[in-house]
């Protein structure tokens, strides 16, 4: 199930942390700290408006289609830990 959040509400990111704890985060027009430099974008990330939320990330990108046409830039987050031997693919 998706939590629709919609609220044009900018949080800090220790409060989504603290709000959607190790879930898939959408949020809207976010603030990133030194925008151009290395690191993760929960690292850099300081604040933005939640557009979702969802423990399933797939469940999230397929429900954030239609959101992401109202803001200038998003990003999708993960709030809790990702297992170290974790493997991404770009």
């Amino acid at each position: 199930m998706v939590d629709i959040q919609v609220q044009d509400i900018i949080l800090l990111i220790d409060e989504i942390k603290k709000a959607y704890p190790d879930q898939w985060v959408l949020i809207g027009n976010p603030t990133l700290r030194n925008p151009q430099s290395n690191g993760t974008l929960v690292n850099r990330l300081i604040s933005g408006i939640v557009l979702l939320s969802n423990k399933d990330k797939r469940e999230l990108a397929y429900q954030a289609k239609d959101l992401v046409k109202n803001y200038d830039e998003t990003a999708c987050i993960f709030t809790g830990e990702i297992p170290k031997n974790r493997i991404f693919l770009l």
